[in-house]
């Protein structure tokens, strides 16, 4: 028979893929997995408007991954994600600027466990490209290190809906023309999942700002 807590943990992952975001957050949290619990609580801010407090549970959750799964690059990736979008609702303050700091230095480490991995590399560019964006050089961005790194995941990942998203992205910040094809791409590409749709819509959007 299967216990309550591993229908959960099953059903946490599916939920997430499915867009349920807030449903795989409350099923994360009740099967212990943080990890998922982080993803869905950021994707629920970030595509469903989920607002501050969502924010934070993807930080706090994150944190408990990372502290479980030191050596997991997803959960890395999940806290760094996190973080950024912390940052970023943070504005132009030195909490902000502190708290994106560590964002990086939870992506670095994550590319570091993986470095082959297209998805943390692409990621990582569009930190770089946000950071260069917003402050320049105060921010620690590096536009070279951020076009770098998008276009390679670009090319190692071309039928990926989220590399491409992300790849385009950090293109797009950078005002690079090559953003235009990267993220027509993205938006292109056949969506598996409620997420993948969710993730093409916000590269549909940066699209239509392209100059």
């Amino acid at each position: 028979m299967v216990s309550l807590a591993g229908a959960q943990v099953a059903a946490a992952p599916g939920l997430l893929l499915g867009g349920e975001y807030a449903r795989a957050y409350d099923a994360a949290r009740a099967a212990s997995d943080p990890l998922t619990a982080s993803r869905a609580a950021a994707a629920q801010a970030e595509y469903r408007a989920g607002g501050a407090l969502w924010v934070a549970r993807a930080v706090e959750a994150g944190r408990q991954a990372s502290r479980e799964q030191p050596q997991n690059p997803d959960a890395a990736l999940a806290l760094g994600s996190a973080l950024g979008l912390q940052a970023r609702a943070g504005g132009y303050t030195l909490g902000a600027l502190n708290t994106a700091h560590e964002a990086r230095a939870a992506l670095d480490r994550a590319l570091a466990l993986a470095p082959g991995r297209p998805d943390l590399q692409a990621v990582l560019a569009e930190w770089h490209a946000g950071a260069w964006a917003r402050a320049r050089l105060f921010s620690g961005g590096n536009p070279d290190r951020a076009r770098t790194l998008a276009l390679g995941a670009a090319r190692a990942a071309p039928d990926t809906v989220f590399v491409q998203a992300h790849a385009g992205l950090a293109l797009a910040l950078l005002r690079d023309p090559q953003a235009r094809a990267v993220l027509a791409r993205a938006a292109a590409l056949n969506a598996d999942s409620a997420l993948d749709r969710d993730v093409q819509a916000q590269a549909r959007q940066a699209l239509g700002t392209l100059k």
